[in-house]
């Protein structure tokens, strides 16, 4: 969710992103929000109720802290938040404004992360089985992403003089979401899918919450992969590491019975725990 939020604030004029929905049409980002922010300090200048009463400035300007910080992120895919941009976008009796469009983009946008984590993985609500709304609010969400990939993949396959190829994988791609985001995404739609599919095939009495879960595929991967680097997973080491698990993981000759079925998957955690520390003065009890 951080990742997802973060990204699109990395999206505006002089940052590394300008997302585009499609190669031909403007782009949205970070802009919307803070013309959003604008019009709350306007409202309460005015003595007028605020529409997104818990949006702070610095949730709008953020620092390091700032974005890894949850209720900043949080706050961003809420009802309050997505109503506000779509009343300023499509207001009443009044013309459209002239970024209506860019607003509307970047609404779309939070809407998509909202059913992905506000209203799937961070639901209250139960899976019961493969129908369940939580899912279909998961895959609703993931859709949207990878909906806006295939665009971009296939305006490029035959796209018009003038504009420059779009590569997913590319560090300076600007346009879509960059490809260690977009993988990491695809670990957690998939592994949730996986988990519950799974689970539900071995216990159909049974239901899971999301939220109550403590680890996640891309947690579990995560920590994989920054042992690998060091420490210090970045951009440049991430592919390495990567590349490292996947590997180790076909090298697999053998699963015992009791881990075979989901935690067989890609996702299983190989590395061999660290040994706890005793003190010196329990030893000598």
């Amino acid at each position: 969710m951080k990742n997802m939020i973060n990204a699109l604030w990395q999206s505006k004029q002089g940052r590394t992103k300008q997302f585009q929905k499609s190669l031909y049409s403007g782009g949205f980002g970070w802009t919307a929000i803070e013309l959003m922010w604008e019009r709350e300090l306007a409202r309460m200048s005015k003595n007028i109720a605020r529409e997104v009463p818990r949006m702070q400035r610095s949730y709008v300007e953020r620092d390091a802290w700032t974005k890894l910080n949850v209720p900043p992120a949080k706050i961003m895919q809420q009802e309050a938040v997505l109503a506000e941009l779509m009343q300023y976008a499509n207001p009443k009796g009044e013309p459209k404004p002239l970024n209506a469009e860019e607003t509307l983009l970047t609404a779309e946008y939070l809407l998509a992360c909202s059913q992905l984590f506000e209203n799937g993985m961070l639901s209250h609500s139960i899976i019961k089985d493969g129908n369940s709304a939580i899912l279909n609010n998961i895959k609703t969400g993931y859709r949207y992403f990878e909906s806006w990939l295939d665009t971009l993949l296939d305006e490029n396959t035959n796209r018009q003089v003038g504009y420059s190829e779009f590569k997913p994988s590319a560090p300076k791609e600007t346009r879509f979401l960059s490809w260690q985001t977009w993988d990491l995404l695809r670990v957690m739609f998939f592994g949730i899918c996986g988990l519950t599919e799974s689970f539900h095939a071995r216990h159909p009495e049974h239901f899971i919450q999301p939220l109550r879960l403590n680890g996640s595929a891309v947690e579990t991967l995560f920590s994989q992969f920054k042992h690998r680097a060091g420490g210090k997973l970045t951009s440049i080491n991430y592919e390495t590491s990567l590349r490292s698990v996947m590997m180790k993981q076909s090298k697999r000759s053998s699963v015992h019975a009791s881990g075979k079925g989901y935690r067989d998957v890609a996702l299983q955690v190989t590395e061999v725990p660290l040994k706890r520390k005793v003190a010196k003065s329990r030893r000598k009890e």
